[in-house]
């Protein structure tokens, strides 16, 4: 795990993750989790048979959503805070997970059909390799993968790692933890990368601030099993 998201965990356990839960009391973002539940159903067909898997799901919101319309979903986070509003908010299946350290069949006990990984922006290249690993191992056949990234392509102020991360770290004025917070940026061709042979484009596209771009979002299927 690297120092960027080891120091973003630390950030979270330091009161980050309150200041986060306390803003989605008083300000839901609802529009942004009905669009991504919409677009996640389009993805599966609205089939409530799959399995889904959510990295990182912070306060809850999509996997309340999933689970409310019938979905069989997991939601997972690695801070405290998280886990315990995720079960306050009503959420049935809430796991412990750290995907760069933790078994992903020991945690979840089988594979799943959906995993998804949203707005985890605290990732650098080598931590976005093992989250690309984690996920095809933990899918079945063909499972699909949804995922989207910070676009460097609007950030041109970023500075470069020296494994190749396009970053900065910032102090976010509106927030009571002062704390830096490391962002990573990727471009299109950075995902490509990542991905490797492991996962096909099944559908890809840009969202967020005035030009839609600050987001890369991409749904991407499994390839076959790795001998």
């Amino acid at each position: 795990m690297s120092i960027h998201n080891t120091n973003t965990i630390h950030m979270y356990n330091s009161g980050g993750a309150d200041e986060y839960i306390q803003h989605a009391e008083i300000e839901p973002e609802t529009e942004k989790w009905e669009r991504l539940f919409h677009y996640i159903e389009e993805q599966i067909h609205q089939d409530h048979s799959k399995r889904i898997v959510e990295f990182g799901s912070g306060c809850g919101e999509l996997a309340f959503m999933l689970q409310n319309a019938g979905y069989d979903v997991i939601a997972s986070d690695i801070v405290d805070h998280f886990l315990d509003e995720q079960k306050r908010i009503g959420i049935s299946s809430v796991k412990r997970f750290n995907f760069l350290s933790d078994d992903f069949e020991e945690v979840f006990s089988s594979k799943a059909d959906l995993i998804v990984s949203w707005r985890n922006p605290h990732l650098d290249i080598e931590d976005m390799m093992k989250l690309f690993d984690v996920a095809y191992d933990g899918l079945n056949d063909h499972g699909l993968f949804i995922i989207n990234f910070q676009n460097a392509d609007v950030h041109p102020e970023a500075e470069l790692l020296p494994n190749g991360t396009k970053y900065n770290n910032k102090i976010l004025e509106d927030k009571k933890t002062k704390e830096k917070r490391f962002y990573a940026y990727f471009t299109k061709e950075d995902i490509d990368s990542l991905r490797r042979d492991l996962f096909s484009v099944e559908e890809y596209h840009t969202e967020g601030g005035s030009e839609k771009k600050n987001w890369h979002v991409f749904t991407l299927k499994k390839t076959e099993s790795r001998d």
